[in-house]
C-alpha cells in the first residue's frame, strides 16, 4: 500500500474512532469567552466574558448538540469607557445575550484524550443568526470534559456598525472569538 494511502486510511480510522468516543459530561463548571479586535490608534484590543450558561447532549462526539450563552452586559475590555461603548454598539438593552448553538461536531483526529473537532452551528448575535464553523478540541479526563472553540466573525454580518470615535478611532469589523468551557465529569455511558 502506498504511504499516502496508508496515512489516509489511518486518519480515517482515527476520525471514526473519535466520532464514537463517549462524551457524557456533567454540568458546566467554568467557561470564558475571549474576543480580539483591532482599532486604529489603539491597535489590538482584547475582551473577556464569562459563559453564562452552556449545555449539550449526546452520547458520542458525532451525536453532540448544544448551546452556550454570553451576557453582553458581562463583556469587559479592561477600560470602563470602552466597555460602555461596546455595550452601546451591541445594543445590550435590546439584545442582552449572544448564543452559539452547536448542530454538529466533526472529529478531525485524536491524540490521547484530546480530539480535534469542527463545531458547526449558528451564532445568534444582535438579533441575527448566522452559520458558524469553529475549530476546536474536546479533551476528556478525570477532571471532566474541556471544550475549546475558535472562529472569526465580521460584525457587519450581524447588522453591527463598527464603532468610530472622534473620527480617528475606527474599529475593524473582524472579531476573533475563542471559547473555553469545562464540564464536570459525567456518568459512565
Amino acid at each position: 500500500m502506498p504511504r499516502a494511502a496508508a496515512v489516509f486510511l489511518a486518519a480515517s480510522l482515527l476520525a471514526r474512532h473519535a466520532a464514537a468516543q463517549a462524551v457524557v459530561p456533567g454540568p458546566l463548571v467554568a467557561g470564558e469567552t475571549t474576543f480580539l479586535f483591532h482599532s486604529t490608534i489603539v491597535g489590538r484590543l482584547q475582551g473577556r466574558a464569562p459563559i453564562a450558561s452552556a449545555e449539550f447532549s449526546g452520547g458520542t462526539l458525532a451525536d453532540v448538540r448544544g448551546a452556550a450563552e454570553v451576557r453582553v452586559d458581562r463583556m469587559e475590555t479592561g477600560n470602563g469607557a470602552r466597555d460602555r461603548h461596546l455595550r452601546e454598539t451591541l445594543q445590550a438593552d435590546s439584545y442582552p445575550v449572544i448564543r452559539f448553538e452547536v448542530d454538529s461536531v466533526a472529529p478531525e483526529g485524536s491524540a490521547g484524550d484530546t480530539t480535534a473537532v469542527i463545531l458547526s452551528g449558528r451564532l445568534v448575535l444582535h438579533g441575527v443568526a448566522r452559520a458558524v464553523r469553529a475549530e476546536g478540541t474536546v479533551a476528556t479526563g478525570s477532571i471532566g470534559t474541556e471544550v475549546t472553540a475558535s472562529f472569526v466573525i465580521d460584525m457587519r454580518d450581524y447588522g453591527i456598525r463598527p464603532p468610530v470615535r472622534a473620527l480617528l478611532l475606527r474599529v475593524a469589523p473582524d472579531v476573533a472569538v475563542t471559547a473555553r468551557l469545562t464540564f464536570a465529569p459525567g456518568r459512565t455511558p
